[in-house]
């Protein structure tokens, strides 16, 4: 479906307003043995060059993702390890996450600022998720397995459902936050209608996490050889992990994109996203481009 022009929207942004240095660097993370070797080029990336990991780091982190309960649509080891690294080479005060789930990926965002930042106060993770039960078993709490993962570090993570990443302005005040973490329903147009919102949040030049950035493909890749996935391949978060037009470090299916200084900039790099065909049903079109006109509006400000 062809989504209305954003030309409008684009007229608000001087034209320099975009004139950023833009790379891309892969820096993926393939184990344990490679942490340190992955940390390095990470810290490289991210203008950080003298930071190493912290003593017990890496031990630390391997105890939580040996004890997480159910897996089932979580983090993978290398993306865990991406995480953790980005968040104890950037060492955030505090983040906000989009998609709860289990509340693994809440428990390590939190672990590994609780690494760097011992002191750290409570809560340093606000985590917020579309629906009020876990998608793996309703008879769940989106979060449930929060206290089980990291208990030495008690209200460490607060978990907001049902919300959605409209909520995120309560949360945090205007430039506040450092870091970033989305990782909720992956249908285009959402990944980048939770950017718009989060974005005003974010300071110009900050970082925000985006997973499921090969998913699509993926799974796709997987159909072609004949040994098809039990789900169906989404390409929302990956469209916008290749469509940004500023810095991001690629780590496999975890990525980072780095927000512009001016970031009203963003609006620029829509068009080609709004044109690409929506994953939602039919029924939510109108809304959601409305939604992402109103993020687009604000952010904009």
């Amino acid at each position: 479906m062809k989504i209305g022009s954003f030309g409008y929207l684009w007229r608000l942004i001087p034209r320099s307003a975009s004139k950023e240095f833009k790379d891309k660097v892969l820096c993926e993370f393939q184990s344990y043995q490679a942490y340190e070797t992955g940390y390095r080029c990470l810290a490289s990336a991210l203008g950080r060059p003298d930071k190493n990991p912290g003593q017990g780091e890496l031990e630390r982190i391997r105890r939580l993702i040996d004890r997480r309960g159910n897996p089932a649509g979580s983090l993978s080891i290398p993306d865990c390890l991406f995480a953790a690294a980005f968040v104890s080479i950037t060492r955030p005060h505090r983040m906000v996450e989009i998609g709860t789930g289990s509340g693994f990926s809440s428990a390590l965002l939190a672990c590994a600022i609780h690494l760097q930042r011992p002191d750290a106060r409570a809560p340093c993770v606000d985590t917020l998720d579309a629906h009020a039960e876990y998608f793996g078993e309703s008879n769940l709490p989106v979060g449930f397995d929060i206290s089980n993962l990291i208990p030495e570090f008690p209200g460490s993570v607060r978990v907001h459902a049902p919300r959605e990443s409209d909520f995120v302005g309560t949360l945090a005040a205007k430039d506040e936050l450092e870091l970033a973490f989305i990782d909720g329903n992956h249908q285009h147009p959402l990944p980048l209608l939770d950017v718009l919102r989060i974005a005003p949040y974010v300071k110009g030049g900050g970082w925000v996490l985006l997973h499921d950035i090969r998913f699509g493909t993926i799974v796709e890749t997987a159909r072609k050889k004949g040994v098809p996935l039990p789900y169906e391949g989404l390409f929302g978060a990956e469209w916008l992990f290749d469509e940004w037009a500023w810095n991001k470090i690629d780590g496999g299916n975890i990525g980072a994109i780095q927000l512009p200084t001016k970031k009203k900039a963003i609006l620029r790099s829509m068009g080609t996203l709004m044109n690409s065909p929506f994953e939602v049903c039919k029924e939510s079109y109108r809304r959601l481009r409305d939604e992402v006109r109103e993020a687009a509006r604000f952010c904009a400000r």
